[in-house]
């Protein structure tokens, strides 16, 4: 049994017990002096029934107060103990009094065995033999495989959460297990839910016992919402590298934690490619799997090196400049399933034209044996509009000329030449800030001012500013957005990058009369829960941050209003796909708040003029961006373009000339779904 005596400093193993004391009325749980040392102590209750129980903590953090007697106990109760089980999550345990002639049984390294009245009869009427520790393992995980029937039924299915599957969904799931036996591509086109598949298949696996360790791979981008993903629909927990608990353990955290996501680009590079391709991986993904195209790249190498048992890559375009593409990414998967690449190129592609197989037939056959493809027109899934209007707000004076003065003081210390100490990102972050609120930028300003090594007249100049923006109280945004809420009646979700943005909008909508609920990522998962419950219910609108936007469903609100606008495309889908997405039944209603003369403005109109972003299939942004043949971030090409630019008027030209690349890659994206309808039409459907 482990300590009684935990501290805050003690980290909490799953299991670790505190002693308590229920009062007479059962309405009361008095608790050590230890467990009020803890940072965040409880958040939910389980009783001895394993059910949830409401419950008060006292100020003094000394007790739990119930609102209503927590029941009768089990019979022969002889103490009470709080087990943690997860962050956050305790299970009450009534500990009944051990029998007084009970048969203790010796076993490896002295532990002895206590057992109940009816085990001693039945073991005594059985030959007495001694069995070591790694035997009964191993016969504990046989019985436990044995009682698992076949994958033509998922166990996981009563686990999953916060999502109604679809057959197409269930039936990929299966296909992958019984018939590829866990190592698939999932080519299902953009908007049909990858994602989800792989997380069946992955839920799946683990409930059985087959897997222990998943390494999943994804582009930069998308880290935070498979985490989120996953964590909320699958109870499946993922460390991304870039967390500081596994950042500081160095290369040897890829042999320590067993449930890990990294980008691409990260794992491709030493010291981590090392590490990472020296272990064993029960279970590899990789997401936006058509960066694995080229054999030639280190991505293609690292993950043709990686040892793995099972293996999904996911991708909507598998295809694009030639057929040998489909022969590098099925390699990885099966080698030797399409011959040689010399033996692939002569059997099935036509030598005048590097898209046009040959022998169809006999390539599907093939495929066949490691794809899956839903196509839209196939699954019977209707997607509802959406109305996208944009809301170009004029700046009152001391507005703009706050906007200004910063502008002038980011864009020297932005350029690639500058020797700043403040780093990039901060200084990202304040434009950003900037054409959220005054209130955010002011708090930023604030923090960048205690920058070491900033040269004197920097920190004055940021001082002045900071002060400047504090003294701001009206903002034009805001009061476009209380009209707004006249002229619109429905809920309303609000999404805004910054927290300091989140409470000024919850106070003055408050103060105008409005319901509203605020959802971020500094509540608990039950606060967070509360939170979308009081949206769901009596408040009118929820103001969430970007954390907001990650694996969350809101179907049932029908309108957004992006208060403010991220730079990277894929943010601002993430937060519409919140709403619009699968299960969706009603058109969604998209309000964009931006300031003329920003960033943000440009940005937009950008992605509007070129784009239609708002008319894109949630997930095609990130196929487009991919042909932009960037290595870098989407947002650091907008930060350099501005840094880079003499004034407004310079960057928007500037701006003009990504738009055009941009155009030129949806156009790519465009054929790419030509060729591969050309290549699999209708084929690959999961078994039925």
């Amino acid at each position: 049994m482990a300590s009684q005596q935990q501290t805050a400093s003690t980290a909490l193993e799953a299991g670790d017990r505190f002693e308590v004391e229920l009062s007479s009325d059962g309405r009361t749980l008095t608790l050590p002096q230890s467990f009020s040392e803890l940072e965040q102590p409880i958040d939910e209750l389980l009783g001895p029934d394993a059910r949830i129980r409401a419950f008060r903590l006292a100020d003094s953090r000394s007790a739990l107060e119930f609102g209503e007697p927590l029941g009768s106990l089990p019979r022969g109760t002889d103490s009470l103990w709080l087990e943690y089980r997860e962050p956050g999550r305790f299970q009450l345990l009534a500990q009944p009094e051990a029998p007084e002639a009970a048969l203790q049984l010796p076993a490896e390294h002295g532990i002895q065995f206590t057992l109940n009245p009816e085990d001693e009869a039945f073991l005594q009427s059985a030959p007495q033999q001694r069995a070591s520790l790694p035997l009964f393992a191993l016969a504990r995980e046989a019985a436990q495989l044995s009682t698992n029937a076949g994958f033509d039924r998922l166990i996981c299915l009563p686990q999953v959460r916060d999502m109604e599957l679809l057959d197409h969904q269930i039936r990929t799931a299966k296909t992958v297990l019984q018939r590829f036996h866990g190592k698939a591509m999932l080519c299902d086109e953009v908007g049909l839910g990858k994602t989800i598949e792989a997380g069946l298949i992955a839920a799946e696996l683990r409930l059985r016992g087959l897997i222990r360790s998943i390494l999943v791979l994804v582009p930069p981008s998308l880290i935070e919402q498979w985490q989120g993903e996953m964590r909320r629909k699958f109870s499946l927990e993922l460390t991304s590298h870039d967390d500081p608990v596994f950042r500081d353990r160095g290369p040897a955290a890829w042999n320590e934690f067993d449930y890990v996501i990294a980008s691409i680009h990260t794992a491709k590079r030493d010291p981590h490619r090392t590490a990472i391709t020296a272990r064993h991986w029960d279970l590899i993904i990789v997401d936006e799997a058509h960066h694995l195209r080229n054999r030639n790249t280190m991505a293609w190498r690292l993950a043709s090196e990686l040892q793995k048992q099972y293996a999904l890559l996911l991708t909507a375009t598998p295809v694009q400049n030639n057929l040998e593409e489909l022969f590098n990414l099925v390699t990885l998967l099966e080698p030797g399933l399409l011959r040689t690449a010399k033996q692939f190129q002569k059997r099935f592609v036509d030598k005048k034209d590097k898209l046009t197989p040959l022998h169809l037939d006999e390539l599907h056959q093939l495929l066949a044996e490691v794809m899956v493809r839903n196509r839209r027109s196939n699954v019977g899934l209707q997607f509802t509009r959406r109305w996208a209007r944009t809301e170009r707000i004029a700046s009152a004076a001391p507005e703009q000329q706050l906007y200004d003065a910063v502008a002038t003081f980011i864009r020297p210390h932005l350029r690639k030449d500058s020797k700043s100490p403040i780093s990039r990102m901060a200084l990202l972050s304040l434009q950003m800030a900037l054409g959220s609120s005054s209130q955010a930028a002011a708090s930023t300003l604030g923090k960048l001012a205690d920058t070491p090594k900033l040269p004197a007249a920097d920190r004055e100049t940021l001082l002045a500013l900071a002060a400047q923006a504090s003294s701001q109280k009206e903002s034009a945004k805001v009061n476009r957005l209380l009209q707004l809420l006249k002229e619109f009646p429905d809920k309303l979700v609000l999404f805004t990058q910054f927290r300091a943005t989140q409470e000024m909008l919850q106070k003055r909508l408050t103060e105008a009369g409005h319901t509203v609920a605020v959802f971020h990522g500094g509540l608990s998962r039950l606060g967070k829960e509360a939170s979308i419950n009081e949206f769901r219910g009596t408040a009118r609108l929820l103001i969430a941050t970007e954390s907001g936007s990650e694996g969350r469903n809101l179907q049932f609100a029908h309108a957004l209003c992006n208060f403010d606008l991220p730079w990277n495309p894929m943010r601002i889908e993430q937060r519409v796909g919140r709403l619009s997405r699968i299960g969706q039944t009603r058109d969604i209603e998209i309000f964009n708040f931006v300031t003329e003369g920003t960033v943000e403005e440009a940005v937009l109109h950008l992605l509007q003029a070129k784009l239609n972003l708002f008319e894109l299939v949630i997930g095609e942004i990130d196929m487009i961006l991919g042909n932009l043949e960037e290595e870098r971030e989407f947002e650091d090409v907008v930060a350099d373009l501005w840094a880079e630019s003499d004034d407004m008027g310079d960057f928007r030209k500037r701006m003009e000339d990504l738009g055009d690349r941009l155009l030129q890659a949806k156009g790519e994206y465009q054929k790419q779904q030509v060729h591969d309808n050309k290549i699999f039409g209708d084929r690959f459907a999961p078994d039925q």
